[in-house]
């Protein structure tokens, strides 16, 4: 005969093995999983755009996207899989911190609390969710024993939502000099190029720029490259599709931010246009950085 607090303490256990508590102290981190952590990856992430990469995704990953300053705001992400299939839900908004480690995992795993998302292999397309407190999100990969190699990257961007939203017309305007002065001095990426080709895709409401480089003034990561060896570096930028960009002829100035993987435009003046602003700032002293 087996003793009944013998076995409410094997529950208790189990439960407990079923999540998988992760810091995450960077915008970005890695979370590598074994045989032996098939439950939940629980992580919080309260940095304002950042990414995730999962390595040999066994179990679940439950991630709490929570920004440190209350408020309304909205949450884009985008998960890249390689050959693995994988599905994103949102979990229902409740409060289960306060609660017992085994009702939070049994409140985790049930599938009634879980809004499907988006289900994806290869690259998702992006996904924006509004909230007020935090989003919660569930990804559960597919699995697949003949793939060697298995990675899950989950990238993320949060902007707080303005109480009076911007019009087409606001977002989509040329940059002042003011706007100007502040993108070449702060921006993720600042390079002097042509426009080769610009492409429309109304499914995603994104226009996808292709760039040849004269010069990279500066940049985060390898998202310029050479298609040979003595060819021109080249790149793409993304801008909202609203805005309408067409191919423009001659040189500019492009800044921008690394968001969720991609370039996505700032400002682009033409560079003479600019060269006579920058001018003008150096002799005024208002330009805030060192000009390169």
């Amino acid at each position: 005969m087996e003793i009944p607090w013998l076995q409410m303490l094997l529950v208790m256990v189990l439960l407990v093995d079923l999540s998988i508590q992760h810091t995450c102290e960077q915008c970005d981190c890695t979370i590598s999983a074994t045989d032996a952590s098939k439950g939940v990856h629980l992580t919080t992430l309260t940095c304002m755009d950042g990414s995730v990469t999962w390595y040999n995704p066994i179990g679940a990953l439950r991630v709490e996207l929570r920004p440190e300053m209350p408020g309304k705001f909205q949450s884009c992400f985008v998960v890249e899989t390689g050959d693995l299939k994988l599905k994103v839900s949102r979990e229902a908004e409740l409060n289960i911190n306060s609660k017992s480690p085994s009702e939070r995992n049994q409140f985790i795993l049930n599938d009634n609390n879980l809004q499907p998302l988006v289900t994806s292999r290869g690259k998702s397309n992006e996904v924006c969710i509004q909230a007020t407190n935090s989003v919660i999100l569930y990804l559960e990969p597919e699995v697949d024993e003949t793939l060697e190699s298995k990675r899950v990257v989950f990238r993320y961007d949060l902007v707080y939502v303005p109480k009076v939203e911007k019009s087409p017309i606001e977002e989509c305007r040329p940059c002042s000099e003011y706007e100007l002065l502040k993108a070449y001095c702060s921006s993720d990426f600042v390079i002097v190029g042509s426009m080769e080709s610009v492409n429309h895709n109304d499914e995603i409401a994104k226009t996808k720029i292709d760039v040849e480089v004269a010069q990279i003034i500066r940049s985060s990561g390898d998202h310029f490259s050479r298609l040979k060896r003595d060819s021109a570096l080249q790149g793409t930028i993304t801008a909202p599709r609203k805005c309408g960009v067409s191919k423009g002829d001659g040189l500019f100035l492009m800044t921008g931010r690394v968001r969720l993987g991609e370039l996505t435009m700032g400002c682009a003046p033409y560079l003479d246009e600019w060269e006579t602003i920058v001018n003008k700032a150096q002799l005024e002293g208002r330009l805030e950085c060192a000009r390169d």
